[in-house]
């Protein structure tokens, strides 16, 4: 009994350490016919890398409720997510909305038309997977492999963030 213990405490270890898979479901706001719906990401640790469940590229904008430079990047954001949805997605991560009604309320008056993460522990969970956020907005833009190719501090114009999507899909 003790070798049986033993081992499967081993093996705990072992896959804790290995960089396996952390598969995560997020709550989002926004999804198709504007319902609430899941994003789910898997996360490597040993590789840094970060997929999502329909394994397109994507971006992740991480905003805050009372951005005035996020606002101003919410059209272009919108514009990404409907002329590339074939192709690649737009995630946004809003920090500071606590209740869904009220990021419900948000995202209309923000006219926000791309899949929105707000609850409070996911919101955390991807600002760490990244290494931290410490201003908004922020995009990190992702290959299909879930590999990071660029990162934009602050408003970035559209025709840069458009380049890169470009470039990734």
């Amino acid at each position: 009994m003790k070798k049986v213990l033993f081992f499967v405490v081993l093996s705990l270890i072992f896959n804790a350490c290995s960089g396996s898979i952390g598969k995560k479901n997020h709550i989002a706001l926004n999804g198709e016919n504007g319902e609430v719906n899941t994003v789910t990401t898997y996360f490597t640790a040993s590789n840094k890398t970060l997929k999502i469940e329909n394994a397109k590229p994507f971006v992740l904008f991480f905003t805050s409720t009372n951005c005035g430079a996020c606002d101003e990047a919410v059209p272009y954001m919108n514009y990404f997510h409907e002329k590339y949805a074939d192709n690649f997605e737009v995630i946004g991560v809003m920090n500071g909305a606590l209740r869904f009604d009220e990021g419900q309320r948000i995202l209309k008056e923000k006219n926000i038309k791309f899949r929105v993460i707000l609850e409070t522990k996911s919101v955390s969970y991807l600002a760490r997977t990244v290494g931290g956020i410490y201003g908004t907005p922020v995009f990190y833009m992702y290959d299909k492999d879930g590999v990071l190719k660029e990162r934009f501090l602050g408003l970035t114009p559209r025709n840069k963030l458009e380049e890169s999507i470009k470039l990734i899909i």
